[in-house]
């Protein structure tokens, strides 16, 4: 419900590596939280069922999709031409490896923390990126635009069920 006066709450991402961080325009209408937990199916001679053994859960994946629009950055910002395709390269920013990087361990894309006040804080990759450029005006420039995105945790420190009982999706910087 929007209140007159005040600003919605708004979700963002930063990029850890450079410290920009973009606030989202629109929020995203639904946020999907997907986990898969990982058993090897052990075969026992003569046993009626297969016994699972646990072998690790997998990380948090988040398929979510960004809505740009020139008409609500505009509003948003009161500037008279906000240049919207700047989030795609902040986007794409994050499926590259960061410059001068010396070895394995930097030699991948950045990590971002990506944040809803309320709702979820995680650190993540960007695993899955995607444009669907959807409005054009007179000239060829984009007006509208979504960009799905998959972004998966990338944890540095295991995770407990009790941690995780305790604090949820508030998760953060890891």
């Amino acid at each position: 419900m929007l209140v007159a006066g005040i600003k919605p709450i708004r979700g963002g991402l930063c990029n850890l590596a450079t410290g920009e961080a973009k606030t989202l325009l629109v929020n995203p209408t639904e946020l999907a939280e997907q986990v898969r937990v990982n058993y090897n199916r052990v075969q026992i001679p003569g046993l009626s069922h297969q016994r699972l053994q646990y072998v690790g859960t997998g990380n948090v994946s988040i398929p979510i999709e960004f809505y740009l629009d020139r008409f609500v950055a505009r509003e948003a910002s009161g500037d008279e031409d906000p240049d919207i395709l700047d989030f795609r390269n902040f986007l794409q920013a994050l499926t590259v490896p960061v410059s001068g990087a010396t070895g394995v361990a930097g030699g991948g894309p950045p990590r971002a923390l990506f944040f809803w006040p309320g709702v979820l804080s995680m650190t993540c990759v960007v695993t899955n990126l995607e444009f669907r450029y959807q409005t054009f005006d007179v000239f060829g420039d984009v007006l509208i635009y979504r960009a799905r995105t998959t972004l998966e945790e990338a944890r540095l420190v295991r995770m407990t069920s009790s941690q995780l009982r305790s604090r949820g999706s508030q998760r953060g910087p890891t």
